[in-house]
């Protein structure tokens, strides 16, 4: 298996809960695309803006591991909870990934505070994942209305390409995965006031019109790039 393969299935066993990575405001905790901002400058302030990020997302992972355990533990000690379904190995697993997460993410702090100070670092075999944002939330609207207006450089503008790339990516995914759904629902479903194929139809409109916003905006981005 890949380790692209195995970090997918590992982040998709952490599900969000309230706390969890991707909803954290902890400090020194960035978003994805300020990651990539830093990752691409590759300054020493940068790395250690990068440093201080991957120790929040340590500290973020590391508090998932220790309440998903708790939830574990108490699934496994209440009798009323057997049955076909365990929810307390459902737990244990989510533990288990996110004390993996948590690891992961104490090596690319490593890494980061290394190259901050100017000292040779081998980068972790899960760099790429993480220097592209992994387990970092989304900006805000308006945070990314700032980092557009503040590109200077080539750099800055082929970062923000990506990143929008990368929205159009996933709202194209997201919308494919909606139109299955509703075509499923469709299969020998009643139509009615409440039509849930109807509601599969409305979130896949909804998800291309972001995909196709997200691809002019990458252009956009491209040709200010090449402008210089």
């Amino acid at each position: 298996m890949t380790f692209r393969s195995r970090i997918l299935i590992t982040a998709a066993a952490v599900v969000w809960v309230p706390g969890s990575a991707s909803a954290q405001t902890a400090p020194g905790l960035l978003n994805k695309l300020e990651v990539q901002r830093l990752v691409a400058a590759h300054t020493p302030a940068a790395h250690a803006l990068l440093a201080k990020h991957f120790i929040a997302l340590t500290e973020t992972y590391t508090a998932d591991a220790v309440r998903y355990r708790a939830l574990a533990t108490g699934f496994l000690g209440n009798p009323n909870h057997r049955s076909g379904i365990d929810p307390g190995a459902r737990r244990a697993g989510q533990a288990d990934a996110a004390a993996e997460l948590a690891l992961n993410a104490r090596a690319m702090a490593a890494y980061h505070q290394l190259l901050s100070v100017g000292s040779a670092a081998t980068a972790p075999s899960v760099a790429m994942t993480f220097d592209s944002g992994f387990g970092a939330p989304p900006p805000t609207p308006a945070r990314l209305s700032q980092l557009a207006k503040s590109a200077r450089t080539p750099t800055d503008q082929r970062v923000l390409e990506e990143y929008f790339l990368s929205v159009a990516r996933a709202e194209t995914a997201k919308g494919d995965a909606h139109a299955v759904m509703g075509q499923m629902q469709r299969t020998g479903a009643t139509r009615g006031l409440n039509d849930p194929a109807a509601h599969c139809d409305q979130m896949v409109k909804l998800a291309r019109a972001a995909s196709t916003k997200a691809t002019a905006n990458a252009e956009l981005h491209r040709q200010l790039a090449s402008i210089g």
